[in-house]
Order: structure tokens, then C-alpha cells, then sequence
């Protein structure tokens, strides 16, 4: 994969939660595991399909979902219910919706699916020769971002 289809959602990340949660988000280590304080992970994928295809896997702690939910809504929220499933897809929506205004920008036409979401125990790790993972940081938590492009008919 070009490691420069996943710059657009670097970005996107970092422009929608400093936008919408008033975070910063920083890059981190790659070997940045998604432990906190929760034993679940978010995961929410959407797919790509256009002049390029494929998905974008993000990976967030139970506790940053959580926590994600409490600075949109000003509600505290103990479980991934319908309502904090429904904010965090929205969430991923519009990084997406941006990352795919970018890639116009660079004459790719792509359209986003609508998301799905699972709670899971790990999140297991992709292969790295296909997938591009962004292991990011804020000071709620860490996610990553997995993005797995490819251009259509490649």
C-alpha cells in the first residue's frame, strides 16, 4: 500500500478532535498498544470504494470511547450503548468524510460506506505489509488507525 493514503486520515484525526473534543492528538509509538483501563476495544470500520478500495479500521479503548462521548454529549456514560455507538460512528463519519476530500485533492473520487461497529477483547494486528497502522495518542487515550487501500483493480 502507499504509505501516502494514510497521511489524509493523520490529519483528518487530528483536525476533527481538536475540532470537536478539543484534543490534540499526537502520534506514537509503533509498538503503542490500545491497554487503558478497559478490557474492550471499539473498533470501527468503514469502507472505501471508488478509485480506491478497501477499509479503515479505528481502534479505541472502551474508556476514551467513553470518555469521547462524555466531552461531546456532557453526558457520563458507563457502557457502549446504542447512543455512545451512534456518537463514535459519527465521529469516524466525519474523519473519513475529510480523509476523502483530501484524496479528491489529490484526484482520488472515493465514497465511505457506513460504519460498522464491535466491541471486542483485542484488537488483533492486520498485516503490515497491506495495512498502514497510525498508532496516535491523546491524553484520554491512545487508538490507532489502520488503513488498508488499495487503488481499484490492483
Amino acid at each position: 500500500m502507499n504509505p501516502e493514503l494514510a497521511n489524509p486520515f493523520y490529519v483528518a484525526t487530528r483536525e476533527v478532535f481538536r475540532l470537536m473534543l478539543d484534543l490534540e492528538v499526537q502520534r506514537g509509538a509503533d509498538q503503542l498498544k490500545l491497554d487503558g483501563l478497559a478490557n474492550k476495544k471499539a473498533c470501527v470500520s468503514i469502507g472505501i470504494v471508488g478509485d480506491l478500495e478497501g477499509t479503515i479500521q479505528y481502534n479505541f479503548p472502551e474508556s476514551m470511547t467513553l470518555e469521547m462521548v462524555r466531552i461531546m454529549s456532557g453526558m457520563e456514560m458507563e457502557v457502549v450503548d446504542d447512543f455512545v455507538a451512534s456518537a463514535l460512528s459519527e465521529i469516524v463519519n466525519i474523519i473519513s468524510g475529510n480523509a476523502m476530500t483530501s484524496l479528491f485533492e489529490s484526484n482520488y473520487t472515493c465514497d465511505i460506506l457506513p460504519p460498522t461497529l464491535e466491541l471486542i477483547e483485542e484488537v488483533a494486528e492486520r498485516p503490515s505489509d497491506k495495512v498502514i497502522s497510525l498508532p496516535l495518542e491523546t491524553i484520554i487515550g491512545p487508538l490507532r488507525v489502520e488503513v488498508d487501500l488499495r487503488k481499484k483493480g490492483a
